[in-house]
């Protein structure tokens, strides 16, 4: 269906949704069926929040009929680099791959002033926040051991509707040193909360006591840990491996996400096995980049990439691995497109990693922030939980995402923003 016109003025309160097109992964298990598909659904609001989800009745005239479109939860971006997003203009790199994307970004920080991180980050959240997405989580690199000015600017940033938590990549270089480990360790968890302790680990960089370093200094000081690691096509990459044989032999109490692991896909089956079941038992996240790393791994001038560069997404799902997808680069060196709409990195997903059932099932690897905090009771939509929705006039549930850039969204029972198929995309409410 198309939705043309509001229910209410924007800003106002909505007493709920009637006969909204729910997925699978989201409804109880006994939800009754019709043609092989979950009937839709009744969604009461009550001060914002949920008060209550059935099947849907007819004849409730207070609630807004959305006559069968499809709806998710608030979506999540789990990856993003707010501190060099939309840099592509001035900085665009000389030849492919991530080491050079890398150098590239590393020149143009002599343009990051206050005033320009501000202004590429605020715009990257506003178009975050009109598709929807109700959490963003964004490295932010420390080229140097003590919090840098994107670190604090960031800090500044409020978009209505969207949290935003960040993460200090730093080099694992810099967590060589124990007593430099802790401190940035502290730095973070002084910044206050939606902070999190990161890593650029991969075999360029490799130090197993820096890695010891930054995990015991993330558990000192209570952090959740979220590490880029194994970016790279190398059957030898020793950062998983590494992490499970740490976490088979150390307790730790917060929650961890371990982001491209492009690696598993270049060893033997034996080993990624043996890694993701270990990855199984304590939790840890998995979070697959499929853009960036489709663009940037085993790139070549002048010839066709010959392997995809993702991670193992079925084999984690299959091990029980919580996991999700996130957009990482939007136009900057890494990558020169992007929209921050999770479902562009959804339909990627899609192909590169040929998925099925992909609302009623895979849907959830863009909107599930219990597998991003590891919080085994955040479960969207729950009664009691933030009335926040996000419609696609127009879609369907076998083609979507694709054709599915019409977008409504409710944050706290209240209609925040809509975008037609016919306006264009100016990321206002």
């Amino acid at each position: 269906m198309r939705l043309t016109t509001r229910p209410t003025p924007p800003g106002s309160l909505l007493a709920g949704v009637a006969n909204v097109r729910l997925p699978a992964w989201l409804l109880p298990a006994d939800w009754p069926q019709l043609q092989g598909e979950p009937v839709t659904a009744d969604i009461r609001f009550a001060d914002g929040r949920i008060a209550s989800l059935t099947p849907a009745q007819p004849d409730q005239p207070d609630l807004w009929d959305l006559q069968g479109t499809l709806a998710l939860p608030g979506l999540i971006e789990p990856h993003a680099h707010l501190d060099k997003t939309f840099t592509i203009g001035r900085s665009r790199p000389a030849r492919p791959g991530l080491l050079a994307a890398i150098e590239t970004l590393h020149q143009d920080r002599q343009h990051w002033t206050a005033a320009d991180l501000h202004q590429r980050a605020a715009q990257g959240l506003a178009w975050a926040a009109s598709h929807g997405v109700s959490l963003l989580r964004s490295h932010i690199d420390w080229f140097e051991p003590t919090p840098p000015l994107a670190w604090h600017e960031l800090a500044t940033l409020h978009q209505p509707g969207v949290t935003l938590q960040r993460v200090a990549l730093a080099p694992l270089g810099f967590f060589a040193d124990a007593d430099a480990a802790d401190r940035i360790a502290r730095a973070v968890a002084q910044s206050g909360e939606h902070c999190l302790l990161g890593g650029f680990v991969h075999s360029s960089n490799w130090d197993p006591a820096a890695m010891a370093n930054l995990m015991h200094s993330a558990a000192r000081w209570g952090l959740d840990v979220d590490l880029h690691i194994d970016e790279e096509l190398s059957e030898t990459a020793n950062g998983l491996v590494w992490l499970t044989d740490f976490l088979s032999e150390n307790a730790f109490s917060g929650h961890i996400c371990c982001s491209h692991g492009c690696a598993l896909a270049s060893g033997s089956e034996q080993q990624a096995k043996a890694v993701l079941s270990e990855l199984a038992k304590h939790r840890v996240t998995l979070i697959a980049l499929p853009m960036t790393n489709l663009l940037l791994q085993d790139a070549v001038v002048g010839q066709t990439p010959r392997q995809r560069g993702i991670t193992l997404v079925k084999e984690a799902q299959a091990a029980g691995i919580p996991v999700m997808l996130g957009c990482d680069n939007v136009q900057d060196a890494f990558c020169p497109a992007g929209s921050y709409d999770p479902l562009d990195t959804l339909s990627c997903g899609l192909f590169a990693l040929q998925l099925d059932r992909v609302f009623d099932q895979q849907s959830q690897l863009i909107c599930s922030a219990a597998a991003l905090t590891g919080t085994a009771n955040d479960l969207p939509l729950a009664v009691g939980s933030p009335a926040s929705l996000v419609l696609f006039p127009g879609s369907d549930s076998v083609t979507w995402p694709l054709n599915s850039a019409a977008r409504v969204v409710i944050h706290h029972g209240k209609l925040t923003f809509q975008r037609t198929w016919n306006a264009e995309c100016c990321y206002e409410s």
